[in-house]
C-alpha cells in the first residue's frame, strides 16, 4: 500500500513539475497573484455593502444621503469594473518576464496588449456598455489579448530592427525610447483590427469576446437549467481555476443568462401561491456548491486546521480565515498552491460536485426548500443557507455539505503534507548550497533578494527565525577545547537552530540570513544572555577557570550598543566575566583603527578577554597583532586540514605559532581530527586544541558530562 501510494504520490509531483515548467501558465498565476490586492479590495466593498442584515444596510443606504452606500459601490466599481484592464496589464508584464526577452521596459508589451484587448473586447463598437466590455465578464479575453500581443511584439522586436534615430536639441533618453516601440505596436494594432474584421465577417460578431460568450449561452441554452448544466458549469469553472483563470469571472455571462434567471421563476411563482420548481439558481451555486469560493475551499480550510501540522500552512490558514467566510479564497488559491497543484487536482473538482449532487437531491426529495432569497455571493456560511431557503433545514445542508468536503480533502492534505515537506527539504538544500558556492568563490550573495523557490524559501526562514529568537532561549551547542595534555579547559558556545521541518539548519545560514535581516545584533545579545545563564552549571562542572568562547562578528562588535550591553552584563553576571572569551569572526568587516582599538580596550577593562577567529597570514589578521588587547589566536581551519599532507601549510601554521609566542599570545587549532595532526601541532608548539578528534559540538547537558 506505501509502495503504491508513494507511486502516485511521485507521479502528481512530476506533473506538477511539467505544469509548474510552463511559462503561459506561470505567468498567467503571478499575474491573478499581482491584481489580488485589486480583487481584495473590491470584495470586501462589496461584502460591506451588501451584509445580509436589515438594520446595517438600512443605515448605510439612509446614512448622509446614502454616503456609505455610494462610496462602497464606487470602490467596487473601480476594481471590479476594470478588472479585465488590471488583467491586462499584469499578464502582458508577467510573460514578458518569462520570454526573457532581454526588454528594457514594459511599456511596449502593455501597449500592445492593451490595445490588442481594445479590439477583442468589442470595447470600440457601437453603443456599448464600457463596463461590460473591461469587468470580470471579459477577463478571458483579457488573458488571451495580453498572451497573442505580448508574444507578438517580443517576436517583432527579436525578428526586425526597429531604430528609429530622430535627434533633436529637444528629444530625451524617453522620446527615443518609445520610438522603437513604434512600429510593433502599430503592426500589433494593425494585425487586431483585421482579426476583428474577419469576425464580423465570418461569424457576424463584434468581437471575440462576442464570439466565446455566444458560444457559451448557446451551450448553456441548448442543456436549459438542468443537473447536467450545473455540473458542466462547475467543471468548467474549476478547470479553469485550476489553470489560474479566474473560472466564475469567465463564466459570469453564464451566471447571468442561464442560472440568474431561475430565481426570478421561484419568487414569482411563490407570489402566485405556487411552489418553486428551479433548483439550479446563481444563488444555489454560491451557498450550497461553492462554500468558501471554488473548490469549496472552506472545506479545505477546515481541513487544514484539523489534520495538518506544519507551521507555515497552518499560518496560511489562519491568514485565510476572515477572507474565507466570505468566500473570497485567492489566499488559499495561491498560496498552498491549489492552481497547477495535481495533489489538490481531485479533491478541488470532486468537493464541489459531491456538494452539488447532495444539494440538488436535498432539494429534489423537498428535504429542504428550493432557492426563493438572492443572497449575495460574500455572504457568509450558515447564514447564506438561512437566507437563501428561509430555513433552518439549509443550514444543516451547508454543514452536512462542509462534512463531506472536509473528509475528502483530508487524506490529499496529509499528501501534499508528505510532498511539501520533501520539496522544502530540497529547496533548503539549494538555498545553503547557494550561500556554500558563494563562500567558496568569495562571491558576496543576498539570498533575501534571490528570486525563484531560494529567494521565497530565504524569506521564510527569516520569518521563522525572528520569531524564535523574540519567543525562545537561543539553542546552544559546546564544543569543548583541549590542551595538550587531555584536559577540558574550556568550550566555544555554537548556535544551533532546529526547525521542525527542516531539522538542524546550516548555521551559516542562520548567522547570514540574521545579517541581512538586520537582528545579528539582537541575536548576538541574546546569545550572550543564553551563555551567562548557563554559567553556573558549566562552572560546577568544570571549575572556575573554564573559559567559554562566544563568537561576535566584526559588524556587532563595533556597535555602542553592544558595548553598553557588554556593560550591562558585567554589572548582572561580575563573577562570569573572567570566564568569557570574546571570538571576533568575519574580520573584514572590521575597520581597524583608533575607535576599534578604543573601544576593544574599554570592553577588555570590563574584565573579557579577546580572541581573534580564523587566524592566518592575511593582511587583516596580522595588524590585529599591534593590539595588546587581543589573548588568544586561533588558527584559520583550512590550514589545520591540509597540514599533514601540504607543506606550504605547516610552514604557515609554524610561523604563526611562532608570531604568538612573540607576541605572548595563546593559540589554539580548531578542526583537529586525527591524532597524527595533534601531534604535529604539539612539535610546532600548538598545545591547545579543538576538532571532531575530541569532540563536535554537543547540547550542554553532554557537555556537562564530556
Amino acid at each position: 500500500m506505501k509502495k503504491g501510494q508513494g507511486k502516485f504520490e511521485q507521479t502528481l509531483q512530476g506533473i506538477y513539475g511539467v505544469l509548474n515548467g510552463l511559462k503561459v501558465l506561470q505567468a498567467i498565476r503571478e499575474s491573478l497573484i499581482m491584481i489580488f490586492p485589486i480583487i481584495m479590495i473590491g470584495a470586501f466593498a462589496l461584502v460591506l455593502r451588501s451584509f445580509p442584515v436589515d438594520v446595517y444596510l438600512s443605515f448605510i443606504q439612509e446614512f448622509a444621503g446614502g454616503v456609505i452606500d455610494k462610496f462602497l459601490g464606487y470602490l467596487f466599481q473601480a476594481t471590479f469594473g476594470f478588472l479585465s484592464l488590471y488583467m491586462v496589464i499584469s499578464l502582458s508584464i508577467c510573460y514578458l518576464n518569462k520570454l526573457e526577452s532581454g526588454q528594457e521596459s514594459y511599456f511596449g508589451s502593455i501597449f500592445s496588449s492593451l490595445l490588442f484587448f481594445g479590439f477583442s473586447s468589442g470595447l470600440l463598437g457601437e453603443e456599448v456598455n464600457v463596463l461590460s466590455c473591461v469587468g470580470v465578464n471579459a477577463i478571458f479575453t483579457g488573458i488571451i489579448s495580453a498572451l497573442v500581443a505580448t508574444r507578438l511584439y517580443v517576436f517583432l522586436q527579436r525578428k526586425c530592427s526597429f531604430n528609429i534615430r530622430f535627434y533633436t536639441s529637444g528629444t530625451g533618453e524617453i522620446y527615443h525610447h518609445m520610438l522603437k516601440f513604434l512600429v510593433p505596436i502599430a503592426m500589433i494594432g494593425i494585425l487586431a483590427a483585421i482579426i476583428n474584421l474577419v469576425i464580423e465577417a465570418v461569424f457576424g460578431a463584434n468581437s471575440f469576446q462576442d464570439i466565446y460568450t455566444t458560444a457559451l449561452r448557446s451551450l448553456f441554452a441548448i442543456t436549459g437549467r438542468s443537473f447536467f448544466s450545473g455540473l458542466l458549469y462547475v467543471i468548467i469553472v474549476h478547470f479553469l481555476w485550476f489553470f489560474g483563470i479566474h473560472g466564475g469571472n469567465v463564466m459570469e455571462e453564464v451566471h447571468k443568462t442561464c442560472f440568474e434567471p431561475a430565481l426570478d421563476i421561484n419568487v414569482a411563482i411563490l407570489a402566485q401561491g405556487g411552489v418553486p420548481t428551479e433548483i439550479f439558481s446563481k444563488t444555489f451555486f454560491d451557498v450550497f456548491v461553492l462554500m468558501g469560493g471554488c473548490g469549496s475551499t472552506l472545506c479545505l480550510l477546515l481541513a487544514i486546521f484539523l489534520f495538518e501540522k506544519r507551521r507555515n500552512l497552518r499560518k496560511l490558514t489562519k491568514f485565510s480565515v476572515v477572507p474565507s467566510i466570505f468566500n473570497i479564497n485567492e489566499l488559499l488559491v495561491f498560496g498552498i498552491p491549489i492552481v497547477f497543484n495535481p495533489i489538490m487536482f481531485i479533491p478541488f473538482f470532486l468537493t464541489p460536485v459531491v456538494n452539488l449532487i447532495i444539494s440538488a437531491s436535498a432539494m429534489k426529495l423537498g428535504l429542504v426548500p428550493l432557492v426563493t432569497k438572492g443572497v449575495e455571493w460574500t455572504t457568509p456560511i450558515f447564514l447564506g443557507g438561512y437566507y437563501a431557503t428561509g430555513s433552518i433545514s439549509g443550514v444543516i445542508l451547508q454543514a452536512v455539505n462542509l462534512l463531506a468536503g472536509v473528509m475528502i480533502y483530508r487524506p490529499f492534505v496529509r499528501i501534499l503534507d508528505r510532498v511539501d515537506e520533501r520539496n522544502s527539504m530540497e529547496k533548503m538544500k539549494n538555498l545553503v548550497d547557494c550561500l556554500c558556492e558563494s563562500e567558496r568563490s568569495r562571491v558576496p550573495v543576498t539570498l533575501l533578494a534571490l528570486r525563484g523557490d531560494a529567494g521565497t524559501t530565504a524569506k521564510f526562514i527569516s520569518d521563522e527565525l525572528e520569531n524564535f529568537f523574540m519567543k525562545e532561549k537561543p539553542l546552544m551547542y559546546f564544543q569543548p577545547q583541549y590542551d595538550k595534555d587531555g584536559r577540558c579547559i574550556g568550550a566555544e558556545a555554537l548556535l544551533r537552530w532546529k526547525h521542525p521541518v527542516y531539522g538542524m539548519v546550516y548555521p551559516p545560514l542562520v548567522v547570514k540570513l540574521l545579517d541581512e535581516m538586520g537582528e545579528l545584533t539582537m541575536a548576538e545579545k541574546n546569545i550572550f544572555k543564553s551563555v551567562f545563564l548557563d554559567m553556573d552549571v558549566i562552572k560546577r562542572n568544570w571549575g572556575e577557570d573554564v573559559k567559554i568562547s562566544i563568537n561576535v562578528t566584526g559588524v556587532t562588535i563595533q556597535s555602542s550598543e553592544f558595548e553598553e550591553f557588554l556593560n550591562e552584563m558585567k554589572e548582572e553576571y561580575p563573577q562570569h566575566i573572567p570566564n568569557i572569551m570574546i571570538e571576533i569572526t568575519e574580520q573584514a568587516s572590521l575597520q581597524v583603527n583608533e575607535a576599534l582599538s578604543e573601544r576593544l580596550s574599554r570592553i577588555k577593562k570590563m574584565g573579557y578577554e579577546f580572541a581573534i577567529d580564523d587566524f592566518s597570514m592575511g593582511s587583516t589578521s596580522v595588524k590585529y597583532l599591534k593590539s595588546s588587547v587581543f589573548d588568544m589566536i586561533k588558527l584559520d581551519g583550512s590550514l589545520i586540514k591540509d597540514i599533514l599532507t601540504d607543506e606550504r601549510s605547516r610552514g604557515i601554521v609554524k610561523t604563526l605559532v611562532q608570531m604568538a609566542e612573540d607576541f605572548h599570545l595563546q593559540i589554539l587549532a580548531e578542526f583537529v581530527e586525527t591524532e597524527e595532526q595533534k601531534q604535529l601541532l604539539e612539535s610546532m608548539g600548538c598545545y591547545l586544541y579543538q576538532g571532531y578528534f575530541y569532540s563536535p559540538a554537543v547540547p550542554l547537558e553532554d557537555f556537562c558530562r564530556h
